[in-house]
């Protein structure tokens, strides 16, 4: 497997991260996107024909026309595109899309982003593919362009965008709740600490709610309590480690903060009903 899944979070942006890039999905070169990989910044696949599947964090998803696909930061994927298939590839750092004086985090209110959903896709009606298409398109034109204030223009558009997908994909959701603001604090909190912090309590204590009120609102939005949801991140982690690169479970353990190795395959066992061991070698297969 040669290490292809690096070991270190994503919550931040690095050198490595795309500022904004705006391709066909045909011409796309450089490595190839059937293998599993990850990036450190967004990714908006707009399939206009159809074909093929794309796997995001586990999950296969049939490649539909007129659908759109969102791939965060640390989210393990590959896509197989049938050879007829096509459509527009954006990418996105978090610099470049707060850079235009958007609210700090507000991209973890979008429900479709940062591991809030196991199928962060929306198939489109002809209307509101229609809509999407014509905002990507005077992306693209100001992409293309570079007139004077292409890049404010840029994020105008790009936030316009994510604006309308957030519309269609609420019509998907029965509970709106998914929108209170100190749940939405708590899962970037949990996005940016979950390695290091496995507490309720500390993730209560920052803001500003006690322990018992965090579960009841993570019971009520997600069914489940806060510990589940910590846990359910941490073993995520772990799955995308064992499964996509050859780190070591000792390497895979110091880094998701167990002190002994042993530990974390107890915790991993007591979710999986498989040592980290078993799921690693029943992944090859």
């Amino acid at each position: 497997m040669d290490g292809i899944i690096p070991i270190h979070n994503f919550t931040e942006d690095n050198e490595d991260s795309e500022s904004f890039k705006l391709i066909a999905l045909e011409s796309r070169t450089g490595y190839d996107t059937s293998i599993p990989h990850r990036h450190n910044y967004y990714e908006i696949f707009l399939f206009e024909k159809g074909g093929g599947e794309h796997e995001i964090d586990f999950n296969s998803i049939l490649i539909k026309d007129r659908s759109i696909h969102f791939v965060s930061p640390g989210q393990v994927h590959k896509v197989k595109r049938e050879p007829e298939s096509y459509g527009r590839l954006i990418l996105f750092s978090r610099n470049f899309f707060y850079s235009n004086s958007l609210k700090k985090n507000s991209l973890f209110d979008i429900p479709f982003l940062n591991n809030n959903f196991s199928e962060p896709i929306i198939n489109l009606n002809e209307p509101d593919y229609a809509l999407i298409l014509g905002i990507i398109d005077n992306m693209e034109t100001e992409h293309e362009h570079e007139q004077e204030h292409h890049k404010e223009a840029i994020q105008s558009y790009l936030n316009l965008l994510l604006l309308n997908c957030k519309r269609l994909f609420d019509k998907k959701l029965d509970d709106h709740d998914l929108y209170n603001k100190t749940y939405q604090e708590f899962r970037c909190l949990l996005e940016n600490e979950f390695e290091k912090s496995r507490q309720v309590s500390d993730y209560a204590r920052r803001l500003g709610i006690t322990a018992k009120q965090l579960s009841i609102l993570t019971k009520k939005t997600t069914g489940k309590t806060a510990m589940e949801m910590i846990h359910d991140r941490i073993i995520l982690e772990a799955k995308r480690l064992l499964k996509y690169s050859d780190y070591s479970i000792k390497e895979i353990a110091f880094f998701l903060n167990f002190d002994d190795p042993s530990h974390f395959g107890k915790f991993f066992r007591s979710k999986e009903d498989l040592t980290p061991k078993e799921y690693r070698i029943g992944t090859e297969s």
